[in-house]
């Protein structure tokens, strides 16, 4: 029997839920429940480090050297385009349904800070409204007077600023904001879809904005943790020293991590960002309950993810656009129908890539898996199979790419320098071992594996 789908996204949420035990202060009880309900991959990674880019890899189940697509590059409209999941399963019969920021999009900060707005609209960039059935968009974002409320940037001189400095800001949201939160409204869209599901099959995909920048939140999510106790991220000072200079400029340019400790705005940002995770936490609670209230409840399929990873000052870096772990690790939550629920595994361990939710949930749901896809079904995984351990493919921009195989993650830039790291001894990926005849063997055996550029 053909099951449906319930789809929810994250942006920017990295492995800090509690489930993958990464932060050990973060409150996400719902994802918890999520977990408990179906088998959460705990080594997953996203095809590439930036929101477009990995979307396009998860609709497509496809790696960027395969797509074309690395950053922003113009995918709709390429020639010989590789199909999308969601047309496929309009294809099969399937009502398509999908609120908030799926595709890529994004908020005009620009005009919004020039301006003095207390909101900023939104640009839905890569959606296409034509490829869903029903769609409801983002709604625009509510603001705080007085930005930046890090007091790190002058808005006096808006002109002046680094554009990616726009929202890169935290603190509290008015509480009488909250109810025009978009991720709020994304909610009450799915929630009403899910009361009144169609006769058909269905996919019904939620997307939500935070913990995206700026980490704008009501009070109360902020009062989940007590600030002065939060812990830091693990930082060494000399990290950068031995990882090539592609590498050392990315982590650098903006020097988010020196603006960040001089205004000892550190914690802070930590804070905002958990209180953003649990408001994101909080939402997923509000689907979650509306499923369970749905007449479709027993017959649903339900798949948590995160869209790219994040550093909050790990290896001196700030947000994602590098391929180390912070900024590639991301959650991956599978709950089979209940029909199926019993049998399935809680953790799989081994690495895997969202590439490889498109042939999941096709397997899982009873659909063929189409051929000409990169990704592979974990559908055997959960029900007690043996993993097959594959290299996972990391790509940022054209001819970078990074492997996470076993404990391992090799790194090779376009400019032939390159990493390796020895996750059983260093988690912090503090000890570049590349050039180190020991390990010569590993980095040749992965350099192999890396994939080729324009491959089909």
């Amino acid at each position: 029997m053909t099951s449906n789908i319930l789809f929810i996204v994250a942006d920017d949420l990295n492995s800090w839920i509690s489930p993958l035990g990464r932060h050990p202060d973060v409150k996400t009880p719902n994802i918890e429940k999520l977990a408990r309900l179906g088998t959460t991959f705990t080594h997953t990674y996203c095809t590439a480090p930036y929101c477009n880019a990995s979307r396009m890899s998860v609709f497509t189940g496809c790696l960027p050297s395969t797509t074309g697509v690395y950053a922003n590059e113009p995918f709709w409209d390429a020639p010989l385009r590789r199909p999308t999941f969601l047309e496929k399963l309009r294809e099969r019969g399937y009502f398509c349904f999908g609120a908030g920021k799926v595709f890529h999009g994004y908020f005009d900060y620009a005009t919004a800070g020039r301006d003095r707005h207390r909101h900023a609209g939104w640009v839905d960039a890569e959606n296409r409204p034509a490829m869903w059935d029903a769609f409801e968009t983002v709604n625009p974002e509510p603001l705080p007077p007085n930005r930046p409320l890090n007091k790190m940037f002058d808005f006096n001189r808006f002109e002046a600023l680094d554009p990616r400095n726009h929202h890169f800001d935290w603190g509290l949201l008015p509480d009488e904001q909250e109810s025009l939160m978009p991720d709020m409204l994304t909610t009450q869209a799915v929630t009403r879809f899910l009361a009144a599901p169609p006769q058909q099959p269905f996919f019904c995909a939620t997307g939500f904005y935070k913990p995206h920048l700026p980490w704008y939140v009501p009070k109360r999510f902020f009062d989940h943790y007590d600030r002065d106790a939060l812990s830091l991220p693990f930082v060494k000072a000399d990290d950068l020293d031995d990882v090539p200079d592609i590498a050392k400029a990315w982590a650098l340019s903006p020097p988010d991590h020196e603006t960040i400790t001089s205004h000892h705005q550190w914690r802070d940002a930590v804070h905002g960002y958990l209180a953003s995770i649990s408001y994101c936490d909080h939402q997923i609670g509000a689907i979650l309950r509306a499923l369970e209230s749905s007449p479709a409840a027993d017959d649903t399929a339900v798949v948590l993810w995160g869209d790219n990873g994040f550093h909050l000052g790990e290896k001196l870096h700030w947000r994602k656009f590098v391929l180390w772990e912070e900024a590639t690790r991301v959650p991956f939550i599978v709950i089979p129908p209940k029909s199926k629920a019993q049998a399935a595994k809680s953790r799989i361990s081994e690495p895997v890539s969202l590439i490889d939710l498109f042939p999941t949930l096709f397997d899982l749901c009873g659909l063929d898996v189409p051929q000409q896809i990169d990704g592979r079904s974990l559908v055997s995984a959960m029900y007690g199979a043996q993993p097959v351990e594959t290299p996972v493919t990391t790509t940022w921009l054209a001819g970078n790419h990074s492997l996470r195989w076993k404990n391992w993650r090799f790194t090779r830039y376009v400019d032939g320098s390159e990493e390796l790291y020895d996750h059983a001894a260093d988690p912090h990926e503090w000890n570049n071992l590349a050039g180190d005849n020991r390990f010569s063997n590993v980095s040749a055996s992965l350099r192999a594996r890396l994939p080729e550029e324009g491959a089909s």
